[in-house]
């Protein structure tokens, strides 16, 4: 009986130590993030990935048992192909709508932040509108909702602007090449503007492409079965953080501003 007993004991320590194991074990989210688009997202002095898209996700993890990240930087003009081709789950890089996109990947329910298309110049650059971009060179990241934004207005307008690409070069480096003169504007966030300017002292100034744009961005996912379960639990998340306030204090960490309401 006593032999019986110990074998039973045993056997149920085995189910209890495997089943604590299967309760621990953690899914693992692979997220595809910039990595150079400070306020955003960009690697800190230390070498730790930082910025508002980080804080993002991690806040909605918290609210979210059972899950784990592993965020890896990741070139923009390479992330949305990697995403579709299933090496990452997720990408949080305040990615903007268009049917394409629609079609090939998974979009959160509700966007997490608004921005607009901002021109950025010299300060010794006469430009007071969008349409003062005609006849110059203006760069831009390729495949970018700001290259969205500056092809359809130069379509409308002629084609007379000279759009160079960028491809996958930092924020910094786009900005250093209208610094140089090497081009004469380009269209990013006014919030990447605003950081690089007030850090850097650059003689740079930005204004509005268009006063009356505002774009929502979103999370999106792989579209497959994994990608459609991390939507879900994200979708959740996220409303959490909004509800409790967490979402707008990580944009006025950020931003100085809540930028996660429809407002400009």
């Amino acid at each position: 009986m006593k032999k019986i007993f110990i074998l039973f004991f045993a056997i149920g320590a085995i189910f209890t130590s495997c089943n604590s194991k299967s309760k621990n074990k953690q899914e693992v989210v692979r997220v595809a993030i910039e990595g150079g688009w400070k306020p955003y997202n960009f690697v800190d002095s230390e070498g730790n990935i930082t910025g508002f898209d980080v804080d993002v996700i991690n806040a909605i993890v918290e609210k979210t048992p059972g899950i784990s990240l592993k965020i890896e930087p990741t070139p923009w003009d390479g992330m949305l192909v990697a995403l579709g081709a299933g090496r990452f789950d997720l990408v949080a890089n305040e990615i903007k709508k268009n049917p394409a996109r629609e079609k090939q990947f998974l979009y959160a329910a509700e966007p997490y932040n608004y921005d607009y298309p901002a021109l950025i110049f010299r300060n010794d650059t006469d430009i007071k509108s969008a349409k003062d971009l005609f006849g110059k060179n203006v760069i831009v990241g390729g495949g970018s909702s700001y290259a969205e934004w500056l092809e359809k207005f130069n379509k409308e307008n002629g084609d007379k602007i000279n759009i160079i690409y960028a491809g996958d070069t930092a924020t910094a480096a786009i900005f250093a090449e209208v610094l140089s003169g090497r081009a004469d504007v380009t269209v990013d966030s006014p919030v990447a503007a605003g950081v690089f300017i007030n850090e850097r002292k650059e003689p740079l100034a930005y204004i509005p492409a268009d006063p009356d744009l505002l774009n929502p961005a979103y999370l999106i996912f792989a579209k497959n079965k994994k990608g459609e379960r991390i939507k879900a639990l994200f979708d959740n998340g996220l409303e959490e953080i909004r509800a409790d306030g967490t979402l707008s204090k990580l944009a006025v960490k950020w931003f100085g501003s809540d930028t996660t309401v429809k407002s400009k």
